[in-house]
């Protein structure tokens, strides 16, 4: 019961900072194009930073298709993705 109420609690961090990034990613888009620029953020990302960004968008999906396939080893991966991601 209790590692129910763990999951529970670390899907819906991983869920809110996906929403997070998503949010603020529009949001440097709206200043850049305030400002005329391509990207308000000039640097690159890093390997490390594109390989989160896909973990989320992965486990997004995954949210999204969980109640139409049902399926035990898609809620497993999604489960270890977001564990994955909260260790790093």
């Amino acid at each position: 019961m209790e590692t129910l109420c763990i999951d529970k609690m670390a899907e819906v961090i991983a869920a809110s900072a996906a929403q997070l990034k998503e949010k603020t990613d529009s949001h440097n888009k709206l200043i850049a194009a305030a400002f005329g620029v391509e990207d308000i953020d000039n640097t690159t990302n890093d390997s490390g930073d594109q390989l989160r960004e896909a973990l989320y968008e992965t486990i997004e999906v995954l949210e999204e298709i969980r109640e139409t396939f049902k399926s035990k080893r898609l809620e497993t991966l999604r489960k270890k993705l977001m564990r994955i991601l909260m260790e790093t």
